[in-house]
């Protein structure tokens, strides 16, 4: 399993964390075509309704940068930041542990 990852926490305006949480996932269908991210997730958080997670694994350091560079990422960047109360901080990180994929 690969290593390379990365975590987005996305703050929402108030009220607002349902709708970010869907506009990230509006982008699933363009993730799914990329070959070299096998894992992608959008979290919303049960204690704070105006936070949600973009958590994702990718085979390679190329393939982080294509994502980054891709039509999901393009699709996010256009359609989420009117909802958010902040602007967003990219986490690109290295899994330590993990069970399963």
């Amino acid at each position: 399993m690969s290593k390379i990852a990365g975590v987005i926490p996305f703050k929402a305006k108030p009220g607002q964390g349902a709708d970010v949480a869907q506009a990230l996932a509006d982008a699933l269908p363009h993730v799914e075509k990329e070959t070299g991210t096998p894992l992608w997730m959008v979290l919303h958080s049960e204690v704070d309704p105006d936070c949600v997670f973009l958590v994702d694994l990718f085979t390679d350091e190329a393939a982080r940068e294509a994502h980054m560079k891709g039509d999901a990422a393009a699709q996010i960047f256009a359609t989420v930041p009117d909802l958010l109360a902040e602007e967003p901080v990219i986490h690109p990180a290295k899994t330590i542990a993990h069970k399963g994929i």
